[in-house]
């Protein structure tokens, strides 16, 4: 397995024996460093000369960039709503819909086949359930998922988790999305389902 250098320039010699014109290696492997190919190493930089980059790949976990959740989400967001559109049929009526960032939050998890958002706790007891935006009562939730122990395994593929920021774009659609087929069911067909 290839090491990954997150190094310094340095006129002082590493633990590997890096010197001035190469990267010390320090954090490389717990070993205390070893040589690692120039080509192989990650630099960053505040400004970077675009001309010879062939690809840029996105760091989404919050670790070496921080991300404006409304801006990020809201163009995830948008875009998914133009592929359901012009891709798979959608109508048209969903490019004048609206993204609320604040709205959603970690830890959901959506039953796919109900048209639910749930909300858990550690034992995977369903306490609060959503219909798209409508709230279940109490009995609709316990009709649905029960109130003992014994219960689904809240897994794929008929469940999703919503458990990254990343994923609350998704949870808001899906919950657009059940209720417009419930106000118009013509509107949807099963197979988009």
């Amino acid at each position: 397995m290839d090491a990954i250098s997150y190094g310094f320039a340095s006129d002082i010699k590493g633990p590997n024996g890096c010197g001035k014109t190469e990267v010390s290696c320090v954090w490389a492997s717990p070993e205390g460093g070893q040589k690692i190919e120039i080509g192989k190493h990650i630099f960053c930089n505040r400004a970077v000369n675009m001309k010879n980059i062939v690809a840029v790949g996105f760091d989404m976990d919050y670790t070496l960039a921080q991300y404006k959740p409304e801006t990020f989400e809201s163009l995830a967001y948008s875009g998914t709503v133009k592929k359901l559109v012009a891709n798979l049929g959608y109508p048209n009526e969903l490019l004048d819909w609206s993204f609320d960032w604040t709205y959603m939050v970690r830890g959901l998890v959506l039953d796919k086949k109900r048209g639910n958002i749930l909300k858990m706790d550690r034992h995977k007891y369903v306490k609060v359930a959503y219909h798209g935006f409508r709230l279940l009562s109490k009995d609709e939730k316990v009709a649905t998922y029960g109130n003992t122990l014994v219960r689904d395994a809240f897994d794929e593929p008929d469940y999703a988790l919503i458990d990254t920021l990343f994923s609350l774009a998704e949870a808001y659609l899906f919950a657009q999305l059940v209720d417009f087929k419930d106000n118009n069911p013509e509107k949807i067909s099963e197979e988009k389902e």
